[in-house]
């Protein structure tokens, strides 16, 4: 990372390890494939049968496995694990409680490939310099959009998007105090964008009434976005913890006790 972006980050806040040694021209190589690919993706299995619905699983993960041979090992890292911590939630909200459901019912083959793709690209985008240099005036833009965006879907008939509002909350507040406020808004960015065109096409749907809390949703909820500020909280923790893990000295072996004697 430049001096000059490293300088653009406000006190407290931290880079991600993509900005480590990142070069423009391949982030910008990335980021168009990966416009691309979801776009033909996704558009292929809205009505894709059980064969080119695995095709396409199969292909998104050979672009994550290819994308990742060219990241340095702790990307990889941080992308892997946040891979496991989404398709955990996946099953949970998908599988398990019902708040959306894929086209065919299952948890497609492309999902979890997705989230590390998106992780990835969310992360060397926040970390360009020309980016990090607009880091305040993009925050704040985001923000204010999405709170427009939470108060238009609280107003659409025919319910009010309770989950919107709720999430948004969640995402003002990382914006406000998390540790990464620029990932978070390219991700909300890159999430809703996701949202709108895979909802359109019918590849998920969102339940109408979450099951269970009977709290309204949007299809897609406006604040959805937020979801990737939890789980990059969650993977940063979790990296941390394997690192103070893998740093602390193993206990001393206990000293076999010596002879019993009496008097």
């Amino acid at each position: 990372m430049t001096a000059t972006a490293t300088a653009a980050l406000p006190a407290g806040r931290v880079a991600h390890p993509a900005a480590e040694g990142l070069r423009t021209g391949p982030t910008l190589v990335l980021f168009a494939a990966f416009v691309l690919g979801f776009l033909v993706a996704l558009r292929l299995d809205s009505a894709a049968g059980a064969e080119l619905h695995l095709a396409v699983g199969i292909g998104t993960w050979a672009f994550l496995l290819g994308a990742l041979t060219l990241q340095s090992p702790r990307v990889r890292v941080q992308v892997a694990i946040l891979v496991i911590i989404a398709t955990t939630l996946e099953v949970v909200g998908s599988l398990v409680w019902g708040a959306y459901r894929y086209r065919l019912g299952d948890l497609p083959l492309f999902v979890p490939a997705g989230h590390g793709i998106f992780y990835l690209v969310a992360l060397r985008t926040a970390a360009l310099p020309w980016i990090l240099r607009r880091q305040r005036g993009i925050v704040w833009t985001v923000s204010l959009a999405a709170t427009a965006y939470m108060v238009w879907g609280l107003l659409r008939p025919p319910l009010p998007d309770l989950l919107g509002f709720v999430t948004w909350a969640i995402l003002i507040r990382f914006m406000a105090r998390g540790r990464a406020p620029l990932l978070y808004a390219v991700s909300f960015v890159l999430t809703m964008a996701l949202e709108l065109y895979g909802t359109s096409l019918g590849v998920w749907t969102w339940a109408p009434l979450l099951p269970g809390l009977w709290l309204p949703a949007g299809n897609p909820p406006t604040g959805v976005g937020a979801g990737y500020c939890v789980m990059d909280a969650l993977t940063r923790r979790t990296v941390a913890t394997f690192r103070r893990y893998r740093r602390t000295p193993p206990p001393p072996l206990a000293e076999p006790a010596g002879p019993v004697t009496t008097g």
